[in-house]
């Protein structure tokens, strides 16, 4: 399975002890083009199956990657870990990571809820969040998930679970109006074996999984790979289980200095893959999209000009107010309630 590449794997900036953050998965995405072939093997089969391929023993790990132990601990070191028991413990704190919950995030960041920098501290780090996700995806990766998702000859679902359905949506709704085939599958997972259905080999699952990962949501890609469509996970930087599944995934960092993870990375894909997409299909989406807008006029979906929104909150106050006031009694010199309209009271 192929998966995003980026420059070399420099020591200093690998190393635990240089304070890096950054997923081991996310690191090795980014430096495989500097690793040796047999190491290059090792990467495919712990990002193939991440973390649980680098909790096993030296021995399975390097049977499952079909390497050597040596060449295991020399991929180890790499990364900049002074001993295979050094990078399990990493991994065993990522795990803890993918499970956290919005509780588990509250408190981990002092000088929370004084409010003093707030926008500040959250805008760059999302800002820093979109940077590491559009970098973090190969140029070649890119033209091929392009590729997958223009070819006419394959129908596209889109899937998301609880929180990233929205990113789904989102990018339904823009595949739609490119090209056909594009389908949602929508909230409640009871109906979704009607999806499973239509499902043919060769078809694309476009599916966004967030920590913490959806069983259904698994369940549902199991269910598409078994019938041979093409997987395309958009995901956090710790990796859902479906990645096992896909043939591309695309990593998000999601963390913030707040209680909830940010979708903003991933909202940021979506349009970068949107875009690429129109590139691609050029003018044949071009006139799919003036054929849309000729059968929507007769809906009345035109945008509304500008001012029309202050007019409509006004209109319906003022036009009810001159009504109430039309009717409201007025007093004569004897002060008898008589009608405003001038009615007589006499």
């Amino acid at each position: 399975m192929r998966r995003s590449a980026s420059n070399g794997i420099a020591a200093a900036e690998t190393s635990p002890a240089a304070g890096e953050t950054r997923p081991i998965s996310e690191r090795v995405r980014r430096g495989l083009s500097a690793l040796t072939a047999a190491e290059n093997r090792v990467a495919q089969a712990l990002l193939d199956d991440y973390p649980v391929a680098g909790l096993e023993t030296v021995a399975r790990f390097a049977k499952r990657a079909g390497t050597s132990g040596p060449t295991i601990l020399r991929f180890v070191s790499r990364l900049g870990f002074e001993s295979y028991a050094a990078f399990q413990n990493r991994l065993r704190s990522e795990v803890q990571k993918q499970l956290q919950g919005p509780l588990a995030r509250y408190p981990s960041r002092p000088g929370w809820g004084d409010g003093s920098d707030v926008h500040e501290r959250v805008g760059l780090a999302i800002c820093g969040n979109i940077e590491r996700a559009v970098r973090g995806l190969p140029r070649g990766d890119y033209a091929d998930i392009t590729r997958l998702v223009c070819d006419p000859r394959r129908a596209v679902f889109c899937l998301g679970g609880r929180f990233t359905q929205m990113l789904a949506t989102y990018f339904h709704h823009c595949l739609r109006e490119l090209r056909p085939g594009a389908r949602l599958v929508r909230e409640g997972s009871a109906g979704w074996a009607d999806y499973l259905l239509d499902v043919r080999r060769g078809d694309i699952l476009v599916v966004f999984d967030f920590r913490r990962y959806q069983r259904d949501v698994l369940e549902f890609a199991g269910g598409a790979a078994a019938q041979g469509a093409v997987i395309i996970l958009v995901t956090d930087i710790w990796n859902s289980p479906i990645a096992a599944l896909a043939a591309h995934v695309i990593a998000c960092p999601v963390e913030v200095p707040t209680a909830f993870d940010s979708a903003v990375a991933g909202l940021a894909m979506v349009e970068v893959l949107i875009a690429s997409v129109v590139e691609r299909l050029g003018e044949g989406a071009k006139r799919r999209i003036e054929t849309l807008e000729t059968l929507r006029q007769p809906f009345h979906l035109e945008s509304a000009p500008p001012g029309a929104g202050r007019k409509a909150a006004q209109t319906p106050i003022t036009a009810g107010r001159k009504a109430k006031q039309s009717r409201k009694p007025d007093k004569n010199a004897n002060g008898k309630a008589g009608m405003k309209s001038g009615r007589s009271t006499g």
